[in-house]
C-alpha cells in the first residue's frame, strides 16, 4: 500500500513493506522511473528485511518543485523521509541517480547507513550533455525522451521478449513530471563525487550491468577501486536496470551482501 509523507517541504510517496520490526533498507531508483521499479526485489528482500521504496522529487507520486536540484536536497529528502518514519539508521540500494543519491549519503551522512549499494551509476557526468537535456526537457517536455529512455535501460532481447513489462517502463517515464526529470538532471549536471568517494566508510557493493552503455563497467569499476573495501557484483545480459533485467542474478547477492552486513552492523 502507498503511502505519502510530508517531508523537507514536499509530500513524498513510499511504500514499507516486508518483515516487520527487521532492520530497513531503502531502495531509491533512477531518472524517470519510479518505486515500482523495484517490484522484482521486494519479495526476496523481504523476507529479512523492512523494505522502503519511494519516488523522488518530482516522480510518481511525491511533488516537484521548480528550479535546479541537488544531490544535497535529494539526499536530503531521503534523510527527512528516514526521520519521518523514525528510522535510524538503513541499509540503501540506488540505482542509476539513486545510486548518485546514494554516494552522496555514503560521504556526507555514513552515520545513517548500514550498508550501500550502488547500482549502475556514476560519480560525474558530462556537463555539456546533461546541461542540454535539462533545456531540452524543460522545452520538448518529458513524452519526447520515453523510446530512448527505456531503449538505455535494457537489452534489446528483454525489450523484445517483454512487451507487458516495457509498456510499464514506458508509464514510469511518461509519470515523470518535467519539473522532476529538469531537476534532477541538473543535479545530475552539477554533481561532484569523484573526490569523496574515499569518505565512504559503509560496507559498499557495486553493482553492474555487462551491457549497459549509459554507466559502462569501466565507469563502476572505478567507483568500486576508490571506495575502501567495496565488493563488486558483474551482471551479464544486463543494461543500465540490471535489477529489473536479471534479478535471478541481484537478489541473491543484494540478500547474502545485506544479510552479512546487518551481522557487522549488530
Amino acid at each position: 500500500m502507498h503511502r505519502t509523507a510530508d517531508a523537507n517541504g514536499i509530500r513524498t510517496r513510499y511504500a514499507l513493506t516486508g518483515k516487520t520490526g527487521a532492520p530497513t533498507v531503502v531502495l531509491s531508483h533512477g531518472l524517470a522511473a519510479d518505486l515500482s521499479m523495484w517490484a522484482p526485489q521486494l519479495d526476496t528482500l523481504g523476507r529479512s528485511f523492512s523494505v522502503l521504496t519511494y519516488d523522488i522529487r518530482g516522480h510518481g507520486g511525491t511533488d516537484s518543485t521548480p528550479g535546479d536540484y541537488s544531490l544535497d536536497l535529494l539526499a536530503h529528502d531521503v534523510l527527512a523521509l528516514l526521520d519521518t518514519l523514525r528510522i535510524e539508521r538503513a541499509h540503501y540500494i540506488g540505482l542509476s541517480l539513486g545510486g548518485m543519491i546514494g554516494q552522496q549519503l555514503g560521504a556526507w551522512h555514513g552515520d545513517r547507513l548500514a550498508s550501500l549499494t550502488l547500482c549502475a551509476t556514476t560519480s560525474d557526468a558530462p556537463k555539456a550533455a546533461w546541461d542540454a537535456r535539462v533545456r531540452e526537457t524543460r522545452t520538448d517536455g518529458v513524452a519526447t525522451m520515453v523510446e530512448a529512455t527505456v531503449d538505455r535501460w535494457v537489452t534489446p532481447e528483454f525489450k523484445q521478449h517483454h512487451p507487458d513489462l516495457i509498456e510499464q517502463m514506458r508509464a514510469m517515464v511518461r509519470g515523470t513530471s518535467l519539473d522532476g526529470y529538469a531537476g534532477c538532471a541538473a543535479a545530475i549536471r552539477d554533481m561532484q563525487l569523484v573526490d569523496v568517494l574515499k569518505r565512504i566508510a559503509v560496507p559498499t557493493l557495486v553493482v553492474a550491468g555487462e551491457a549497459d552503455t549509459s554507466t559502462p563497467l569501466p565507469v563502476l569499476e572505478r567507483i568500486a577501486a576508490a571506495i575502501p573495501n567495496a565488493q563488486w557484483l558483474q551482471v551479464p545480459d544486463a543494461a543500465h536496470m540490471p535489477t529489473m533485467e536479471r534479478p535471478d542474478l541481484c537478489n541473491p547477492a543484494l540478500e547474502d551482501f545485506l544479510l552479512a552486513a546487518s551481522r557487522r552492523d549488530q
